[in-house]
């Protein structure tokens, strides 16, 4: 199974994301790109709706489905693969990885603009609390088209801002930097890669997209991760999370969020079964 090099953990260690290339067959991430037009329609090979839909019934605006796992079982072999996982845990020392959610998100031209945040600021539903983000493109990426961006070396800043009122906030997006302290527009990377790779980034790491000024929709798919031994939280509701906590543990049942890779080499029995 892959591992990492020394100078990557390096690089990831002080800018706070790394790109790797050539990591997922192309043919795979062609075969999602098509199927998600599918999903964005609303048609569910699995007949399980994602739990949460964005935009579906206006596709001149971003959309966003999440935890398409569940409605689509050929998604379920990326988001559940235990390659990325293995390279997370290599990265973020964990024990192992669950799966948090996943989104996959649909820019359409002249639109986009996600503004930038850090992910762990919307996770206080469950403990510890920490997250960490494999961004994949569905497509080359890189200014033109709504590639993801950073603050390289962000993830080092110590206080962490609000959950942002405007999420897709478009040509204003880069707004919510101004809870950035020691900022310089210099170390703002736009990430451009080609079909077949992936971008992993650190829960705290400041990062958002511009607008997409190709002529195409942008298609990617963002899974976050959580520690193995993650729980609920006992005082935080989420909305949406809390509705598959049960009434008598704060212990995650896998069936809803799955142990995709341990250093046990264990994961969710299920999971088996998708490929």
């Amino acid at each position: 199974m892959t591992s990492l090099k020394k100078d990557q953990k390096k690089f990831f260690e002080k800018n706070g994301y790394l790109l790797i290339e050539n990591l997922i067959n192309k043919n795979t991430i062609n075969k999602l790109r098509k199927l998600s037009n599918d999903l964005f329609k609303g048609e569910y090979k699995t007949k399980i709706a994602p739990d949460k839909i964005k935009n579906q019934k206006n596709r001149k605006k971003p959309q966003q489905l999440c935890n398409v796992w569940k409605s689509n079982y050929s998604f379920a072999q990326l988001i559940l693969s235990k390659k990325i996982a293995k390279l997370a845990t290599e990265l973020t020392g964990w024990n192992g990885i669950r799966l948090n959610q996943d989104s996959l998100f649909c820019v359409p031209p002249n639109t986009g603009g996600v503004t930038m945040h850090q992910d762990e600021v919307y996770q206080d539903w469950h403990v510890p609390g920490k997250i960490f983000t494999a961004w994949i493109p569905l497509m080359d990426v890189n200014e033109k088209n709504s590639a993801i961006q950073y603050i390289a070396g962000s993830h080092k800043q110590k206080d962490m801002h609000k959950p942002l009122k405007t999420f897709f906030g478009g040509k204003d997006y880069k707004y919510s930097l101004n809870y950035l302290k020691n900022f310089k527009k210099t170390s703002m990377i736009t990430i451009k890669a080609k079909t077949g790779a992936l971008v992993f980034h650190h829960g705290r790491m400041w990062h958002g997209s511009g607008l997409n000024r190709s002529t195409n929709n942008r298609i990617s798919i963002s899974i976050h991760f959580m520690p193995s031994n993650s729980k609920f939280s006992e005082k935080i509701i989420n909305p949406v999370f809390t509705r598959y906590k049960k009434f008598t543990t704060n212990e995650m049942d896998e069936n809803f969020f799955p142990i995709v890779w341990t250093k046990n080499n264990l994961s969710s029995k299920f999971i088996k079964k998708l490929f």
